[in-house]
């Protein structure tokens, strides 16, 4: 009960092609098998439910499921497609903040070489995100931060919407 878990995930997520669940995808994976070859973002979640023992869990990762990057689509001739992986019942330590909300994109940050989300969070993580002064940044304050940061550098880098989403609970300490 004293231990805190965080996963941190920051790369390419893609739809399985007959599933319609969402994938994490490892580097040298092909995204065009994904239901093979990459790792369901359900399955972490689940898996991630069973520790009982853990005192939270906190999970970010900075990808979409939509199978489109900066490079172009991973997923060859096909169009975005869009999916959500719902938190499991299990999951009430568990707090769940990623790069884009629903059918939104999770853009790239050129400059720093990754993704904007990062970027951001980081600023968060380190203390930018302590909205109130008091030494603690929670989730709520760097999903603020992310708000207020991230999704202004998405619209005005690309033109484009990109919010933050949060599962879990939004008081819980990060830093």
């Amino acid at each position: 009960g004293r231990s805190d878990v965080v996963v941190f995930y920051s790369g390419h997520g893609v739809p399985g092609q007959r599933s319609g669940r969402g994938y994490l995808l490892p580097v040298n994976a092909d995204p065009d098998a994904a239901e093979i070859n990459g790792y369901p973002i359900d399955l972490l979640y689940e898996n991630l439910g069973k520790l009982k023992e853990a005192k939270s869990i906190r999970v970010f990762l900075d990808a979409c499921f939509s199978g489109d990057s900066h490079r172009g689509m991973l997923i060859r001739s096909a169009s975005p497609v869009f999916v959500k992986a719902a938190l499991p019942k299990s999951a009430g330590r568990m707090t769940v903040l990623t790069a884009a909300s629903g059918s939104q994109l999770a853009s790239w940050d050129e400059t720093a070489k990754h993704g904007l989300f990062t970027h951001h969070l980081l600023d968060a993580l380190y203390g930018k995100g302590d909205a109130n002064g008091d030494g603690t940044v929670t989730v709520r304050e760097a999903k603020a931060w992310l708000d207020r940061h991230m999704t202004r550098a998405a619209r005005r880098t690309y033109g484009r919407d990109q919010r933050a989403s949060l599962n879990g609970a939004a008081d819980t300490a990060l830093s």
